[in-house]
């Protein structure tokens, strides 16, 4: 090694392992989202997409308008998985991961443009995964630069909405510079394919998108064409190429005298959506653009392949609507000199159905190798007596497996029978009593930010949210400025974005709780705050009685998991368990500094053992076992404040 006369400096491994603590407050959801790939334990696509606030759950999962921070308007019933995600990052969350499943029904909306190179080819635009979330999204191609050469032409696209006037606003994507030649950098398939978060695009033969594109493209009244001269009873034929119904057109009547084209758009729309059974009809839209066309759409079969245009036929060369007949809607379009800007709208987008038990299931097999998740929540889920928890089991299950996450149950919504009242009503209501599970009661009100007096005078101006969601966003805000072994609960952990809990718990009901392990949300002073730091195992495992032990436990735990991998295969012998009583030590000091633990002197706190005799033997060694034990004592909030006032009396001079 040593060569010459000199000095040689040598870098000495100093054989101390540097443990950091572990993250505590990192949520996976797992639940049905009507946007994204699916997760499952098999599937090498789908995985939990990580994210970090609010936005970015809107961007990623929420409807295309960014609308109400992702939260779906639907109706007389609250977005579960929406409202989750948001009172979860309102309350202090800053991590988390999506996991979204379903029953594997669902399919990508889809729409196919001619490829202005070749008249022959077609560029198939695909959704990028399942659900209606893309259905009405459109595709514009421009013509950006001609070129001689027809596959060095240069165009851009946007992908964007269409707004009412069928103008393109807001637009979502552009991507630009793109050619048809595939052995350019700028070949239009891997430019948008690597950098669109909205669509992938294929390259091949008109014919094979034909039976996944449902296309939407524009028909041109002939010149001089006056909606008011239509005449009363002037009827248009719809027909739905290679629809299951081909051969009987659809029918449309018009009343005569229609002031504009739009009202012939809504006349079109209206009338030849056709009965409510035939899917492929039902779906049918049409608009009048600020150009004087028709954009008529045609919607989703049972078989999406079947229906990729419409011809609309009349009784002469030119028919009742001013239309040359036939005029076919559903052709591809192509972007070239002549037409330097096309566009055509996607559809046919299936949302999944609802997942059963063996889809959690699954998804929770592969959260296995997420190992940085602390709180598991299943939006949409709540536990009910002698129901159906299948789910809600199976993640119990996963986090006594994993020993470092923690599971929030939701109880069913607190009305009628259903309310927590006795001891009596906690025992029927049987929830599950595991270490690694917490409850928190009762629901939340929460304002509809879909409710308007003027426009929206229909929709409730307010719902109920389960509180689990808010519970772990506080474990996570408290987590953040006190530690994880401060209990969650108090006058500091007030609760954001709620009106107030849909019931008032008294201190009297809490009696009734408390002991059980349901942590309350109340009203003590003024704003919402959570009253409760136990966990469900405060009858069945005392020691475990409280939420920051066990959590703070699972801290521990995770921590020197992580660390020790760097020793697996090491001598098993007297440096190697020196080093791990040291490093373990250090990091264990570490906590007691920061207040972590009971215990005025380190010895009090904590302890460190490793070595032969200490907490191995022989037989453990030879078997390749190296033991490090590690013991501490755990701070127990000051649940119970009692005061003893005492009168002084007998004072003498």
């Amino acid at each position: 090694m040593y060569k010459h006369p000199g000095v040689y400096v040598e870098h000495v491994p100093s054989g101390l392992l540097a443990i950091e603590a572990a993250s505590t407050a990192i949520a996976a959801f797992i639940g049905p989202v009507k946007r994204g790939d699916l997760v499952t334990a098999d599937k090498e696509d789908g995985k939990p997409v990580f994210i970090s606030s609010q936005a970015q759950y809107a961007t990623q999962f929420g409807t295309l308008d960014g609308a109400a921070g992702g939260l779906r308007n639907l109706g007389s019933v609250p977005d579960a998985f929406g409202w989750a995600v948001q009172s979860y990052f309102m309350n202090g969350g800053s991590k988390a991961y999506i996991v979204p499943i379903g029953d594997g029904a669902g399919t990508e909306a889809s729409t196919v443009l001619g490829d202005p190179s070749d008249s022959a080819l077609g560029l198939g635009f695909t959704a990028a995964s399942e659900g209606d979330w893309a259905n009405g999204m459109a595709i514009r191609m421009s013509l950006a630069v001609p070129d001689a050469n027809p596959l060095e032409t240069t165009y851009d696209i946007a992908i964007g909405l269409l707004n009412d006037r069928g103008v393109l606003d807001p637009v979502l994507e552009t991507h630009t510079g793109l050619v048809m030649n595939s052995a350019s950098g700028q070949y239009i398939v891997p430019k948008i394919n690597g950098a669109s978060e909205l669509v992938t695009v294929a390259r091949g033969p008109r014919g094979s998108f034909a039976g996944s594109a449902v296309v939407g493209v524009e028909g041109r009244p002939a010149d001089g064409f006056d909606p008011a001269s239509i005449a009363a009873n002037a009827e248009l034929e719809l027909t739905f190429a290679g629809d299951a119904v081909a051969g009987s057109p659809v029918t449309v009547t018009f009343p005569g005298g229609a002031a504009s084209l739009a009202d012939l758009a809504d006349e079109i729309e209206s009338q030849g959506r056709g009965a409510a059974a035939e899917v492929a009809r039902s779906g049918l839209t049409a608009v009048a653009t600020p150009e004087g066309t028709l954009r008529i759409l045609p919607g989703a079969s049972a078989d999406p392949g079947t229906v990729n245009q419409i011809t609309i036929t009349g009784g002469s060369a030119q028919n009742d609507l001013g239309f040359a007949a036939p005029a076919v809607i559903g052709v591809p379009p192509v972007a070239s000199a002549g037409t330097p800007e096309v566009e055509a709208t996607m559809g046919g987008g299936v949302n999944h159905g609802d997942p059963g038990n063996a889809d959690y299931t699954s998804a929770l097999t592969h959260l296995r190798d997420y190992r940085d998740i602390t709180i598991l929540m299943l939006p949409g889920k709540v536990w009910t007596p002698g129901g159906d928890n299948g789910a809600i089991e199976a993640a119990i299950t996963h986090a006594e497996f994993m020993q470092n996450r923690m599971v929030l149950v939701d109880p069913p919504e607190p009305v009628g029978g259903a309310r927590l009242q006795s001891p009596a009503d906690v025992k029927t209501l049987a929830a599950p009593t595991s270490p690694y599970t917490a409850l928190y009661y009762p629901w939340l009100d929460v304002p509809n930010p879909f409710y308007d007096p003027d426009t929206a005078a229909n929709l409730p101006r307010s719902f109920r949210i389960p509180p689990g969601s808010f519970a772990a966003g506080l474990w996570a805000r408290i987590d953040g400025r006190r530690g994880v072994w401060k209990a969650p609960a108090g006058l500091e952990a007030t609760v954001r974005g709620a009106l107030g809990p849909n019931i008032d718990i008294g201190a009297d009901l809490q009696d009734n709780l408390n002991e059980f392990g349901v942590n309350c949300l109340r009203s003590i002073i003024g704003p919402v705050v959570i009253w409760g730091a136990r966990t469900r195992a405060t009858k069945t495992q005392p020691e475990y009685r409280y939420v920051p032990v066990r959590r703070t436990q699972n801290m521990i735990g995770e921590s020197l998991y992580n660390a020790l991998q760097a020793v697996v295969f090491e001598p098993n012998e007297d440096r190697l368990w020196a080093s791990l009583r040291a490093s373990a030590g250090a990091f264990m000091d570490t906590l007691h500094r920061a207040g972590a633990f009971q215990g005025e002197k380190a010895s009090d706190a904590y302890y460190v053992r490793c070595g032969l005799g200490a907490t191995m033997t022989q037989a453990d060694i030879d078997a390749g076992v190296v033991r490090l034990v590690v013991g501490f004592a755990p701070l127990k909030p000051a649940e119970f404040v009692v005061v003893q006032i005492k009168q002084i009396v007998g004072l003498t001079a």
